[in-house]
């Protein structure tokens, strides 16, 4: 299943479908539009992290909130930095 933030495959378990919408959500809290077009995918407290992004804020900072969901014990962080990507304002 394939859905706006990345969810890739659909989650077998209610924990999981409710890891994966805070983490949507936290994304979205920072009011970066460049973390709203970060896909992820989580399972066993990892989360990889997929997409483009214009600065390397960005990608740290992807990271960093998930890293503060209790859930989340590990982010494989595999964000592109590129500047061909709309920056954000």
């Amino acid at each position: 299943m394939e859905e706006h933030l990345g969810v890739r495959k659909e989650p077998h378990d209610t924990a999981a479908r409710s890891v994966l919408a805070e983490i949507r959500r936290r994304l979205c809290a920072t009011g970066y539009p460049s973390l709203r077009e970060v896909h992820c995918d989580f399972s066993e407290g990892v989360v990889v992290l997929r997409g483009r992004v214009s600065r390397y804020f960005y990608k740290q900072l992807a990271q960093a909130v998930l890293l503060a969901e209790p859930a989340v014990w590990m982010v494989v962080n595999r964000i592109e930095v590129s500047e061909d990507v709309h920056r954000d304002r």
